[in-house]
């Protein structure tokens, strides 16, 4: 989305899957053959035991212990808790109760299996996949293909109302063929697999309660209004019949009939209600497969979850203690500086500290500090329907601003270069293209080009936090320089995209979020994408990508991408500033976390490696 993005959750243990899958790893785990319930991950010369395969001194020198619960704060209450649904603030949370099929790399691949075991490529349109057995969600049942499409197809039924029914249109249809396969076929071939679907997975039979609260809710209405138009027909009945005649007869007619359907209505109402006893909607009560299930809590306050005694992960590799925490509690903490304070005195064991607290913490010997690179590009994006149309100004602009000043004054050095849409460790990612340089003469002289030698009013948003607010300061500053008053308004997250989507900005602050199949750039850079509402329209992107949408091979699709960055980067359509650089905070206290390990294969990594207390308690 168009604004600066809470840092999320990923020390929970678990991997934040978003978006939700990514593509790539060529290793893939196998499991043992002729067995109904397969619970060891084999390794042959073919798939060679990943990095990640490890849980011994190499990875943590002493051994894990249970208890406790692993306390953490946010900005935000998570939201809705089924994540089809909007809106949802902590995907932390969300991903340490469901778990999504595949997990990605260090280089953001997606093809890295979870809860699917293989899958194979029949034509480029039509895909077999085959599913892990032996699963199985919070209230007990199975994860199977029946679920899996069961998931499927409620996300696509728009009485749903689920936000990710657009990421759908692709898949022409979905056929189980036993308990753990499914046969996937596609209007053209799916060349960003699996993430043509949203990847969490939620129990059938709480979905299927969420339809019966749903169809319960519809016919009590639909009762309501038979009964209210009944009362009206008696009415109607008693005054003709005062009169008789035709006019009575046919009163009387209009009300058997009314009443005889009221009696119908009431049947169905109540076998509806039935239907819907005892459910809570998922919203509230979610059920998926994850190392945690939920427990209690308070909206708009904190949030507990409790262990799944049944995660199939640990099981599957001979470790049944996994997860060791009790428990996971999120409380909701809006201000950073108070974070600090509760992670100090020990009321919470984590914390992302903002880049502000870095230097503050980063030699303290009461807590674990851990920087990694991370999968958000920062960055303004032009409206190209205004001033910005012409590319004379957008290379202005984009000149104008030190990048190397932001990271070191704005963001203290924990940033990296940014060229382009994708991170520099993204497998999508052109290495060949250099960030912009800093040129206010040239930017100077190009405005004078465009005909705005006496200079130029451009307007904007940012984000409403001290620190992104910060940043815009800065570059409100360098603009001025080059003779651009930059007129940018600190606004919140759904007034920014309001403008957005009114085209009410000449050029904002931007964020694109846990970037992983590199098809998201085409919500903004694509006619028809979410963020895109007519702003731009780069003719010789658009082609390309369509193309690698339906480009099955891995290194084909690659080059495609490449030449993407190079044409976007070639004509100015945005400006990528830095690349995000995290800080993450531990408790001496906790343990587990190998910050090598989590870089090299990131939530193929904090699926399997869930922390845990020195002597299982905070």
């Amino acid at each position: 989305m168009i604004r600066y993005f809470k840092k999320r959750s990923v020390v929970l243990g678990m991997a934040f899957v978003l978006a939700l899958v990514i593509i790539g790893a060529a290793a893939m785990p196998v499991t043992a053959k002729n067995k109904p319930q397969r619970d060891v991950w084999e390794w042959t010369k073919k798939n060679l035991n990943p990095t990640w395969m490890e849980w011994g001194e190499k990875y943590w020198p002493t051994k894990p212990v249970r208890g406790g619960i692993y306390r953490s704060a946010s900005t935000a209450y998570v939201g809705m808790l089924n994540p089809n649904h909007w809106p949802v603030t902590d995907w932390g949370v969300i991903s340490s109760i469901y778990e999504g099929i595949t997990a990605y790399d260090g280089n953001y691949n997606q093809r890295v299996t979870w809860l699917m075991e293989s899958w194979e490529y029949k034509t480029p349109s039509e895909l077999i996949m085959k599913l892990k057995p032996g699963v199985t969600y919070h209230d007990g049942t199975p994860f199977n293909a029946e679920s899996l499409k069961y998931t499927f197809d409620w996300i696509g039924d728009k009485k749903n109302g689920a936000w990710t029914r657009g990421m759908q249109r692709a898949i022409k249809s979905l056929e189980v063929v036993d308990e753990y396969t499914l046969r996937w076929r596609t209007h053209k071939p799916w060349g960003h697999f699996p993430n043509g679907f949203f990847a969490f997975q939620i129990s059938q039979k709480a979905l299927m309660g969420d339809v019966a609260m749903r169809e319960a809710k519809s016919a009590a209405k639909k009762l309501k209004r038979a009964e209210k138009n009944t009362a009206k027909l008696e009415k109607q009945a008693k005054a003709a019949a005062s009169k008789g005649g035709e006019a009575a007869e046919k009163a009387r007619t209009k009300l058997v009939k009314a009443r005889k359907k009221l009696e119908q209505i009431k049947l169905a109402s109540a076998e509806a209600a039935k239907r819907a006893e005892g459910h809570i909607s998922t919203d509230l009560y979610p059920v998926g497969t994850g190392p945690y299930m939920y427990d209690e809590a308070k909206s708009g306050n904190y949030i507990q979850l409790k262990r799944n005694p049944n995660w199939w992960f640990g099981r599957s590799i001979g470790r049944p203690d996994m997860p060791y925490f009790d428990g996971l509690r999120t409380t909701v903490i809006p201000d950073p500086s108070i974070q600090l304070a509760n992670l100090r005195s020990g009321r919470i064991d984590v914390m992302y500290i903002t880049k502000a607290q870095y230097s503050m913490l980063k030699d303290d010997k009461n807590f674990y500090v851990h920087v990694f690179p991370s999968n958000t590009q920062v960055g303004m994006i032009f409206n190209h329907t205004g001033p910005a149309r012409d590319i004379r100004v957008r290379k202005a602009i984009s000149h104008a601003i030190d990048r190397k000043a932001l990271m070191a004054g704005t963001q203290f050095g924990l940033a990296r270069d940014a060229s382009c849409y994708f991170p520099s460790d993204h497998w999508a990612h052109n290495p060949a293209l250099k960030p912009v340089k800093y040129d206010p003469e040239l930017s100077k002289k190009l405005l004078a080009e465009a005909g705005f030698a006496k200079g130029l009013t451009l307007t904007g948003t940012t984000g409403n936090t001290p620190s992104s607010q910060a940043v815009s300061e800065a570059i409100k500053g360098m603009l001025a320089k080059i003779g651009v008053n930059w007129k940018v308004d600190a606004v919140d997250a759904v007034s920014g995209a309001d403008r957005l989507k009114n085209l009410e900005f000449d050029v904002s602050m931007w964020a694109a979020a846990y970037i992983q199949d590199p098809d998201s750039l085409s919500w903004y850079h694509h006619p028809k994408g979410a963020w895109n509402n007519g702003r731009i329209k780069n003719n010789k992107v658009v082609p390309l990508i369509e193309a690698a949408r339906i480009e099955i091979d891995q290194s084909k699709r690659q080059k495609i991408y490449h030449r993407i960055e190079e044409l976007m980067y070639e004509n100015y359509d945005d400006i990528w500033l830095w690349g995000e650089v995290s800080a993450l905070t531990l408790s001496k206290k906790v343990q587990g976390w190998n910050n090598k390990m989590y870089i090299e294969n990131r939530t193929w990594y904090t699926s399997s490696h869930p922390m845990w207390f020195k002597d299982g308690r905070p």
